[in-house]
């Protein structure tokens, strides 16, 4: 199973319509596909119609006690399962921290370990924040992913993320790819500019697709689907379409 988390501390650049997004192109490929919701907000546990307020058997589970099986729920999607997410995992960082017994950073690493061979891939959808469930999800990911729009704000801090990412990832007994991906792309001179200096000056991989700015992404969260499910033909949806054949996936 590869295990691809996405994330950035900029909070409105594309992770979950990203995972969400990957997940539902590739379970049309029949690959098995397991989504983690790492985010206490659990917006992509409602995307595949899963989030409940009271929940407490999900992500914050797999944290607290390295075990995922029992938190895997079926989706309406053929092939995608979701591991869900909400406020409580505050509450789960907070006793994972206090818990000195046993490893802290590793967990997510174990737990996914002992369900690999039900999947092809697991996608973790990570909240804008470096907590401890991010850190464990790094030390489980064979790749991160960081979606990025060209302004300032979401560039500002990108080579902090990525050190970041790099220290928690020696961790990881198997190397980890770091690339990122531009979404929410709209063709304008401050674009292009931001474009080339982040592929001949930042010193990081970048993909050559672009996900295009599509009135369809936001629309398909109103309804709580996959972006190519909501809008198959849309500019975005065939980008991500060919991020799956750019990666390899």
């Amino acid at each position: 199973m590869r295990i691809l988390s996405l994330i950035n501390l900029k909070g409105g650049v594309g992770k979950t319509t990203s995972t969400a997004a990957l997940a539902y192109l590739l379970a049309k490929e029949e690959k098995r596909i397991l989504v983690v919701d790492n985010d206490k907000q659990g917006n992509i546990s409602r995307t595949f119609s899963q989030f409940s307020i009271e929940d407490r058997n999900g992500s914050m589970h797999m944290l607290k006690e390295g075990e995922a099986k029992s938190c895997v729920k079926e989706t309406r999607y053929k092939n995608i399962d979701i591991i869900t997410c909400n406020l409580a995992m505050e509450s789960a960082e907070r006793d994972v921290l206090m818990d000195c017994t046993k490893k802290q950073h590793d967990r997510y690493q174990k737990a996914l370990g002992e369900i690999g061979q039900d999947y092809d891939y697991c996608l973790i959808d990570n909240p804008p924040d470096i907590g401890m469930n991010v850190i464990n999800a790094l030390v489980a990911s064979n790749e991160v992913v960081i979606p990025v729009k060209l302004d300032n704000w979401s560039l500002d801090g990108l080579g902090l993320l990525t050190d970041q990412i790099r220290q928690i990832t020696l961790l990881n007994p198997k190397e980890c790819q770091i690339r990122l991906l531009i979404t929410d792309y709209e063709r304008t001179k401050t674009a292009e500019a931001a474009e080339r200096w982040l592929r001949e000056k930042s010193g990081l991989s970048v993909f050559q697709t672009k996900i295009r700015h599509s009135k369809a992404t936001i629309d398909s969260t109103l309804y709580n689907k996959p972006l190519p499910e909501y809008s198959v033909r849309c500019g975005a949806s065939r980008d991500y379409k060919n991020l799956i054949l750019e990666y390899g996936l």
